[in-house]
């Protein structure tokens, strides 16, 4: 095999290849062998088809294509190995000369990652928040598991009021204003509110107390646009199916094991193990607040070139993967959704291919580190994540275990994911962090204990 650079323009570089005589020849001899044993042929018997007998049933063109078949991928591994090349999709390939007792000559374009321009991690300087859980976000954390595990009892002797569960069924109207036509949606759809919740409109809320189950209420909404400017008026139609009044457990061992799984705790440590989780949880939010903006100093910092397909594809993966969440909930194509929300599917394909963008600058750089700082993945983090992941999932870990052996392509990316997770433990020894330059501050976001403490 003899081979050169033809050209080498951004991330894609075209070699010439040229396949000798002799060797090719043997690929021919070894087409023919395997399609003998394929071949058919009525007189004969299979796998003792004359080489005569073969070529005239099936054509030289097809035993020198089956040559090329098994040829190309061996000429591509060799080029690869010679120039060291770094892949980053499957080559493509052009036959320039396919002529008898000639040599082949083909070209191969290859698309590697490319360059990627990175500034010295100990240029990056973040801050850390700092972690105080107070007496008051505890407090507030306790409600909410108490309201998370609240029953629901059905209210029919009074009127409805602040705190109560109601399931409704709906529909929504704006009216005609201006040029702007009228938007309905007649199909009623249904729901359930807490009455004074933060995320009800106070207008619905207020609309809506002080009512019975079978109760028909209109009310209309002023909906600002985008900007804050003054925005249109939603007008709805309700109809209340039930109220119910959230019954809070009492504060005792029972309600205690429930969300510690841990018998016959007092109050106080109670108390105790959940300023723990909110503790651990804000240092695990911390942290992850850290490295987002560490990393994204690091991209902003860090030049390159990113690959226009990289990007295509990577655009298509997120819309695919939008239509299919879209026909799994409402069974209609993107389209189709698109039309009934009266939305415009210029603007989402603009932001998925931001969105392209990002991620894949951000793993190009990523992968950058990686081989700079020489990350490697042993055995011993590949054993340790499959053991996580079985007692995340609730597997025997042999499960787990035979499961990414049959699924090669599952342990590729498993292999991926822990090295990413190593570069970015590497970047983030390597970076300067200033303790405790920012706090929280006493809003606690119920994400922060629900689910986490096992209610």
């Amino acid at each position: 095999m003899r081979s050169e650079i033809l050209s080498q323009e951004k991330n894609i570089t075209k070699i010439k290849v040229e396949v000798q005589v002799d060797t090719f020849r043997q690929k021919i001899d070894e087409a023919v062998e395997v399609l003998r044993s394929k071949a058919n042929i009525k007189g004969f018997r299979k796998g003792h088809v004359p080489r005569k007998v073969l070529e005239m049933h099936i054509g030289p063109d097809a035993i020198r294509a089956e040559a090329i078949e098994n040829l190309v991928p061996e000429m591509i591994d060799k080029v690869v190995s010679e120039y060291e090349l770094d892949l980053i999709s499957e080559p493509k390939v052009e036959i320039d000369s396919l002529e008898p007792e000639k040599p082949v000559e083909m070209t191969f374009i290859f698309e590697t990652r490319p360059e990627v321009e990175l500034p010295d991690l100990e240029t990056i300087r973040i801050s850390m928040k700092s972690v105080n859980v107070t007496e008051k976000m505890l407090d507030e954390a306790i409600m909410t598991l108490r309201e998370n595990s609240s029953d629901n009892l059905p209210i029919e002797d009074r009127d409805s009021r602040s705190g109560d569960l109601l399931e409704i069924e709906y529909s929504v109207e704006i009216p005609e204003e201006g040029d702007k036509p009228l938007d309905t949606s007649p199909e009623k759809q249904k729901g359930k509110l807490e009455l004074g919740s933060s995320s009800l409109r106070a207008e619905l809320s207020s609309a809506l107390e002080g009512r019975r189950a079978g109760d028909h209420v209109e009310v209309d909404v002023n909906v600002e646009s985008e900007g804050g400017s003054e925005g249109r008026i939603v007008h709805y139609n309700i109809d209340i199916i039930s109220v119910s009044e959230k019954i809070l457990p009492e504060m005792d061992a029972s309600f205690f094991q429930k969300v510690t799984e841990e018998p016959d705790l007092t109050e106080a440590q109670f108390r105790e193990k959940v300023m723990e989780r909110l503790q651990d949880n804000f240092r695990q939010e911390s942290k992850d607040d850290a490295e987002n903006r560490a990393l994204a100093q690091l991209i902003e910092k860090s030049v390159v070139e990113v690959p226009e397909n990289l990007v295509e594809k990577q655009k298509q993966a997120i819309i695919s993967e939008m239509a299919g969440r879209v026909k799994k909930q409402t069974g209609k194509t993107l389209d189709e959704f698109f039309a009934e929300k009266n939305m415009e599917r210029e603007p989402f394909e603009a932001r998925s291919a931001a969105e392209a963008m990002a991620m894949v600058k951000r793993s190009l750089v990523l992968e950058s580190v990686a081989a700079r700082e020489l990350i490697q993945v042993e055995n011993s983090d590949i054993d340790q994540e499959m053991r996580d992941m079985s007692r995340s999932f609730g597997v025997p870990e042999t499960q787990m275990q035979q499961f990414f052996l049959k699924n090669k392509s599952g342990i590729a990316d498993l292999v991926h994911r822990i090295r990413m997770r190593k570069t970015v433990e590497r970047i983030m020894e390597k970076i300067v962090i200033d303790q405790g330059a920012e706090e929280y501050n006493e809003t606690l976001n119920a994400d922060d204990i629900s689910g986490k403490e096992g209610s």
